[in-house]
């Protein structure tokens, strides 16, 4: 129940953060290579992803996992993204199948960018579903290099702490690509 409360702060800070940047007047003019990537508009990011337990990892699902994960979702301006995803995220112990609400934010539009951005939702455990599943919330930080057009690759590390029977923490490394629409 803590978590779910901690989970819901979280979220609540960073859209009203979001929606006080939006808020602003944006001007583009100086930025015409990125003019199409500062404007509103869908957006995919489809990352790698990577997880090294800290702390007790002999229990179940603690030690390292890997996967991939699709996000779909909308960039309401130039700074702020928000979507749903899922994926397959490969554990030491099994498959969880992660369904999560991604936020970021980005801080300048130029060809390194850096960003925020914060995951949460639950891991699906099908083999032992009422037991298994679980809880997550993933914050982090990264940057994205930015191609012409609607093109972008990203690489971040954040900071994965699940629950569900036992806490978990892992550091995690994403990397993916992401195109607008």
């Amino acid at each position: 129940m803590k978590i779910l409360l901690k989970t819901s702060i979280f979220l609540i800070i960073l859209i009203c953060a979001g929606s006080s940047v939006s808020a602003q007047v944006n001007d583009f003019t100086n930025q015409p290579a990125s003019l199409s990537r500062a404007m509103p508009g869908y957006l995919t990011i489809n990352e790698l992803t990577a997880g090294f337990g800290l702390g007790v990892t002999d229990v179940p699902y603690s030690k390292s996992f890997f996967g991939f994960t699709t996000i779909w979702g909308y960039q309401s301006d130039k700074n702020f993204f928000v979507g749903g995803g899922t994926g397959l995220s490969f554990y030491d112990a099994g498959l969880l199948v992660p369904l999560f609400v991604d936020v970021r934010y980005r801080f300048d539009i130029k060809q390194y960018t850096p960003y925020l951005f914060g995951d949460v939702g639950l891991l699906l455990n099908f083999s032992d579903f009422m037991d298994g599943t679980k809880m997550f919330l993933n914050p982090g930080a990264g940057v994205i290099y930015n191609f012409p057009k609607n093109l972008a690759i990203n690489l971040g590390i954040g900071l994965l702490v699940q629950q569900g029977g036992a806490r978990d923490t892992f550091v995690n490394i994403k990397t993916g690509v992401s195109y607008k629409f």
